[in-house]
């Protein structure tokens, strides 16, 4: 059976993400996204977000709910572009 560690290592590893730099994406350390990937700690629900939309995945694939890597858009003509990401995650996390 897949974990959320396998997915979430994976889904960091296809957007060429080091764990450092993720750490730093969603405001943990380092050795906080190496317990998530090891299975040794499981994130909160605001970080599980969080983790999705900074590796661009669903919270339903990381938990291993789905194999669909991202679910439809809620909106037409929503932009997904690294800046509106970006903006997303500075405001998820009060840095707005």
């Amino acid at each position: 059976m897949v974990k959320f560690g396998e997915r979430l290592k994976a889904a960091r590893t296809a957007k060429h993400m080091s764990q450092q730099v993720l750490a730093d994406v969603i405001g943990k350390s380092l050795n906080t996204v190496g317990l998530y990937e090891r299975g040794l700690r499981q994130p909160s629900l605001e970080t599980l977000c969080l983790l999705a939309d900074t590796l661009d995945v669903s919270c339903d694939y990381l938990l291993a709910r789905t194999e669909a890597k991202k679910t439809a858009e809620i909106s037409e003509g929503a932009s997904d572009n690294l800046e509106m990401r970006v903006t997303r995650i500075e405001n998820h996390l009060g840095l707005d």
